[in-house]
């Protein structure tokens, strides 16, 4: 019996070869119809022997090409067109445009095969790319995902690749970025005076191999911005670039040829290596085996940030020496967001590198690499960007377009439409007009590719945000505003992620987020849904001293935590030349706001151990009080448990966590060790804590957020503690623990609310 139907399906099935699947797979089972792309997506009509469709239809759930992901599938009837063969129409616009674009990947096996085929009329062209893999997200200006609306519109495509493009059953049929080196976009290398010194694959790359090998630091355009590179075992060039981009202290990301490579000089677990190769390639934090690189690399540490090749013309570099590490960091001026284009990049760029490797396709969308972590065989992020945006996440739906801004710091926005979340890129620090602009631009081109018009707007509370100011903005506008607080966006996040459907024991540790009172929180105990928060307890409050500088003068919160203990009469623990002054504000409580925060605790035991006293990066005190306690980690005493105060809201006593502290300086205990049982102290009090909140409230789920969780210590002994004490443990998976989640979590509040109040009505 024949049967004629139509299948809308939705997700990620645009760029990554899902008509031609369609194509082949009705051929092999004898079916008729078209399949064409439109602004929702992809758009089959069948018509077959009912058996023959239903084979159909389930090749199309069960074998999808290796990049889509199927969000749904709709089947309806329809009527009988009488078609004689199965065709690819042209794609359309359809009423609805709402359809997700797909990431960047790593070039594939088959295409590396061309790439290093001397027969192959790809042989070393630098952006070789097929359905399977390449550019996506970072070319794509509009849907649907033609090549018209991409970065590769104005190269024309010659007549062998536009046989390969029109050919259903060729791996690059529609593939948009398809080039050859007689169409398609070309390398050059110039000085950073605005010469171009070769304009061939072949002198680009023996050149730029040999720059990096005499010490020369290069701006080497990638997939979806700029990274200076310059040889990562050459004490000299590290230096230099250090100096040049003004970045004392902070890890370079490094990159290796082969995993072999990394494998010799890194520790690499089975969950790591699968990361490392797999199609996303982020870089991954790996703890150090074997003292191949420059100690300059990451000042200090222990642990080395690094990733594979994901370019063509990165293979191409590494061809040329396998043993070769290169530095891979990306490519931006003192805090500012990552350069993308060309005339910024020689302009900028050319003060730090001595050379600059372009191409003449623009980026449309800039993305940093993503950078993650395992613990316990669990991979977590640091930077959710480049590989992995933009796929959406589910949620419910309201019936209206929601913005949510995000925070100021390691910035995130994201957008809520239909019943999908998507969260942008990493977009950084928001500090500098640049970032703003940066800012502005890439919600206006989310805006246009997911033609998203904003009707409620979510941002934090903080008054002195960036983020906060632009949704005043768009209130003025007329749209509809909710505010969140930080830390319940923290664990909202998490919540809607796991999606858990009732209240969990929300830790949120980090190094700054308003309260509700005013102050700034940022060690959270809180009991959380998606809708609402109670504050159960905390750390007590102590003084920043001249407020923002503190957060890089660490000895003054160092001074600040002694101060709160002992007033005036401070031990002689911190010698600085202004000690006088500090202790006279915090006397006099002037331009010294109070905080709770976690993430300044750590940032003054580091200075009252003597690990730091300025900090030229975030986190950098509290970097290196990790590391120190990681080499005092062999003490196995009882874990010192922070008294607190009990109340309506629980107070955890930081005063008595500094004296202990002193008192383990004053009798002669390794600063190491100090530092191991600092971080034991935090982990035992806040698990004993959640066993009190557990008993009082019958809650068992704790959810774990904020930046300070990116310390791999603390999150370990906090886990290990909370799996003993038989908690269900709750953390991110797919977004950070760290602000690049806040707005992930502002939509799950906001949309919790909006919800709500249609249920009231």
């Amino acid at each position: 019996m024949c049967k004629e139907v139509e299948i809308r399906i939705t997700g990620i099935v645009q760029g990554v070869g899902f008509r031609p699947f369609v194509y082949g797979l009705a051929r092999r089972h004898g079916i008729n119809g078209t399949v064409r792309n439109d602004t929702e997506g992809v758009l089959v009509h069948a018509e077959g022997a009912e058996e023959h469709l239903e084979e159909f239809i389930r090749g199309i759930r069960e074998h999808p090409p290796p990049l889509s992901s199927i969000r749904s599938i709709t089947i309806t009837e329809a009527e009988k067109r009488g078609y004689d063969n199965f065709s690819i129409s042209k794609s359309e616009v359809s009423e609805k445009r709402f359809t997700f674009l797909p990431p960047d990947t790593a070039v594939c096996q088959e295409c590396l095969g061309e790439f290093f085929d001397t027969g192959d009329r790809r042989y070393r062209y630098p952006f070789i790319t097929c359905t399977n893999c390449g550019p996506r997200f970072s070319i794509i200006d509009d849907i649907p995902y033609d090549r018209v609306n991409t970065s590769m519109a104005g190269f024309t495509m010659c007549d062998r690749c536009r046989r390969e493009y029109e050919d259903p059953l060729d791996r690059r049929f529609h593939t948009q970025p398809d080039a050859c080196p007689i169409c398609g976009p070309h390398l050059t290398l110039w000085r950073a005076d605005g010469t171009i010194i070769a304009d061939t694959i072949g002198e680009v790359a023996s050149q730029t191999v040999s720059l990096l090998r005499q010490g020369s630091i290069l701006a080497i355009k990638g997939v979806g911005g700029f990274l200076l590179a310059c040889d990562a075992k050459n004490d000299a060039a590290v230096e230099r670039l250090r100096e040049r981009k003004g970045r004392p202290f902070k890890p370079f990301a490094m990159m290796a040829g082969s995993i072999e490579t990394i494998e010799r000089i890194l520790h690499v677990s089975p969950v790591e290596r699968s990361l490392l190769l797999s199609k996303e390639r982020p870089i991954l934090l790996l703890k150090e085996k074997r003292e191949e690189v420059s100690r300059l690399v990451a000042p200090d540490l222990s642990f080395h940030g690094i990733m594979l090749p994901y370019l063509p013309f990165q293979y191409l570099l590494f061809s040329a020496d396998a043993d070769m590490v290169l530095i891979m960091t990306s490519g931006n001026v003192a805090d500012e967001p990552i350069l993308y284009r060309d005339e910024d990049a020689l302009r900028s760029l050319g003060r730090i590198a001595d050379y600059l490797v372009l191409y003449n396709r623009d980026i449309v969308a800039q993305s940093d690499d993503s950078v993650l972590f395992v613990e316990e065989g669990i991979p977590f992020f640091i930077r959710r960007s480049r590989g992995y945006v933009p796929v959406p996440f589910q949620t419910e739906g309201t019936g209206k377009h929601i913005l949510a801004t995000g925070g100021d710091l390691k910035n995130s926005f994201a957008l809520a439409k239909d019943d999908v979340i998507i969260l942008s890129q990493f977009l950084g620090d928001l500090a500098s007009p640049a970032a703003n602009e940066q800012y502005r631009r890439t919600i206006d081109h989310f805006k246009r590719v997911y033609d998203f018009t904003p009707e409620v707007v979510v941002s934090d509370m903080h008054p002195g945000y960036f983020t906060t100011a632009f949704a005043d903005e768009l209130e003025r506008e007329g749209l509809e505003r909710i505010a969140v607080q930080h830390h319940h966006a923290h664990i909202a996040s998490v919540i809607a992620e796991r999606e858990i459907p009732g209240k969990v024991i929300g830790l949120a540790f980090d190094g700054t987020g308003y309260g509700i009172d005013g102050t700034l929180w940022g060690s959270e105990f809180l009991i959380a849904d998606r809708r609402s928060f109670q504050r159960i307890a905390h750390f007590s409050n102590f003084r920043l001293p001249g407020g923002e500088s503190a957060i890089r003068d660490v000895w003054k919160i160092g001074l600040s935590l002694l101060f709160s203990r002992y007033g005036t009469s401070v031990p002689g623990i911190i010698s600085h030349p202004q000690c006088d002054l500090v202790l006279e504000i915090l006397q006099k409580g002037i331009r010294s706001p109070l905080t709770c925060s976690v993430g300044r605790i750590f940032d003054g035991v580091s200075s009252l151990l003597g690990f730091s006293e300025r900090v030229s990066t975030e986190a950098e005190a509290a970097m290196l009080l990790e590391e120190a306690a990681v080499r005092g980690s062999s003490w196995r005493g009882k874990p010192f448990d922070i008294p607190r105060e009990e109340g309506d809201t629980v107070v955890l006593q930081t005063e008595a966590l500094t004296e202990h502290i002193i008192d383990l300086m004053r009798g002669g205990v390794a600063r190491e060790e100090i530092a191991y049982r600092f971080h034991r102290a935090l982990a035992h009090s806040a698990v004993t804590l959640s066993e009190r909140i557990r008993e009082a409230y019958s809650i068992t789920g704790v959810a774990l957020s904020g930046g300070v969780f990116q310390n791999r210590l603390l999150l370990r002994l906090v886990m290990e503690e909370l799996r003993e004490k038989k908690f269900d443990i709750h953390t991110h998976a797919q977004v950070p623990c760290n602000d690049g989640c806040i707005a992930h979590g502002q939509l799950a509040v906001a949309i919790a609310h909006m919800n709500d109040g249609q249920e009231k009505d």
